[in-house]
């Protein structure tokens, strides 16, 4: 069998396992793609840790990878060799109720996520169904590409489809790593004046270069009188990419009367609210995971036209993944990506 470097998780806890492993096979209606580029992100944090996802392993992580298409299965009519391709993350039924109303990720029969109950593009080669593969536009470097399957997707979800922004006029995003990064972009595209919200410094430079109008820090001043100084009754839109209870208290104290937050960030925390908030202020808090299919397309459109430019930070060699993902542990001030040789 054909052999290939990938960095295997073969105990909850531990650092990764840079290993030969067997290539996969790929079945008639699958494709066989040779990885190029796979970003980091908090989810593989969580994986590590065994918070939320829980895969079967021995597992290889790798939830944004970019590759050339290798090879195809003798059904796949859609794409050929050298194809630059990127995957929609969820292999869905495309039967239930969720998949036909357009609300894929959701799926009542979910067959797999590549990189997260599923093998992903921590190494050489990764495989998935033909349907789940998307081109990259042409002028999308593939270390950019790489993170359409989650940065990407899951800000313009968040946006477009959860953050009911139509007539709003500021938002605000707590937390500006890569998924908040892209958030502002995407608001700032819509003319919505942005508030960054962060602990680091380096992020808030980033997100003002990025469109931010304001950068403010929790614990300096209060944040909830700052958005009612600014904005009047406080702000339209809030998305938290956090998900913790003290950036859940920011959101609830910046939102204003009628407002909407969107909960992005996934923690193990309990919404600091009481039913009394959310009813007499008529609160809206929605979830918002991932993305769509139709996501997928339009954040790649995004990314052609530039109104989306991610920062990647730190390239680091497959052969370094534990110390790519220590970085992102640590707080990298734009998105972790490695580079497979």
């Amino acid at each position: 069998m054909p052999e290939m470097i990938a960095a295997v998780l073969r105990e909850i806890g531990k650092p990764l396992s840079v290993e030969t492993v067997e290539v996969p096979d790929i079945a008639d209606d699958e494709v066989l793609v040779e990885t190029k580029y796979c970003g980091i992100c908090g989810t593989d944090l969580h994986i590590v840790e065994g918070f939320g996802y829980v895969p079967k392993l021995p597992h290889i992580l790798g939830h944004e990878p970019s590759g050339l298409v290798s090879k195809v299965g003798s059904k796949v009519k859609s794409l050929k060799p050298g194809d630059r391709v990127v995957p929609y993350l969820f292999v869905t039924c495309g039967e239930c109720w969720y998949c036909k109303s357009g609300r894929d990720s959701m799926c009542s029969n979910l067959k797999g996520m590549i990189g997260v109950l599923s093998d992903g593009g921590f190494a050489q080669y990764f495989k998935a169904p033909a349907r789940n593969l998307f081109r990259l536009p042409d002028g999308v470097p593939l270390d950019v590409g790489a993170l359409t399957p989650d940065a990407v997707i899951t800000s313009v979800h968040a946006v477009y489809d959860r953050g009911n922004v139509h007539g709003a006029r500021s938002a605000a995003v707590i937390g500006v790593g890569g998924v908040g990064q892209v958030i502002v972009q995407l608001l700032k595209d819509l003319g919505l004046s942005v508030v960054a919200v962060s602990r680091s410094d380096a992020k808030l430079t980033v997100a003002r270069s990025m469109g931010a109008e304001f950068a403010w820090k929790p614990g300096e001043g209060d944040l909830g009188e700052k958005a009612r100084a600014q904005f009047g009754d406080g702000i339209d839109v809030v998305f938290d990419c956090v998900g913790s209870k003290d950036s859940m208290t920011e959101a609830l104290a910046m939102v204003k009367r009628c407002g909407r937050i969107v909960m992005v960030g996934e923690e193990e925390a309990q919404i600091p609210v009481t039913s009394t908030q959310v009813a007499q202020f008529e609160l809206e808090i929605v979830g918002s995971r991932n993305g769509t299919r139709a996501n997928m397309e339009f954040g790649l459109q995004l990314l052609g036209r530039g109104v989306i430019r991610p920062l990647i930070s730190d390239v680091y060699p497959l052969e370094r993944i534990n110390e790519a993902i220590d970085r992102v542990r640590k707080g990298a001030s734009g998105r972790v990506v490695v580079k497979i040789s």
